[in-house]
């Protein structure tokens, strides 16, 4: 929730909490009048209410999952640091000569 100028903006995560605080935005004006009279948050004047939303669905789960077993002694070099490469590369041959 935010406030500015005499805007509250309310952000949700649900398309149908969005829409019951559209139905309750005279309620919750009430309550603010009723904060005020009772001198309760004198200097937040609100006029309007807007609520947002940005609604994402969950993701749904796969029915297989998928994995690749490469052998470790085959990885791609991908170091641009002559130094990283070097010691990348006598990795490689550390595992190659373990696996042999």
């Amino acid at each position: 929730m935010s406030y500015k100028g005499e805007i509250l903006y309310i952000k949700v995560s649900h398309p149908a909490i969005r829409q019951e605080l559209f139905y309750k935005k005279n309620e919750i004006l009430t309550i603010i009048k009723t904060m005020h009279n009772h001198g309760i948050c004198k200097e937040i004047k609100v006029s309007r209410i807007i609520t947002d939303f940005k609604y994402v669905p969950s993701p749904k789960i796969p029915k297989e999952i998928k994995f690749y077993l490469k052998n470790a002694k085959d990885f791609e070099n991908r170091a641009k640091n002559p130094k990283i490469r070097k010691i990348f590369d006598e990795i490689k041959e550390i595992i190659s000569a373990s696996n042999n």
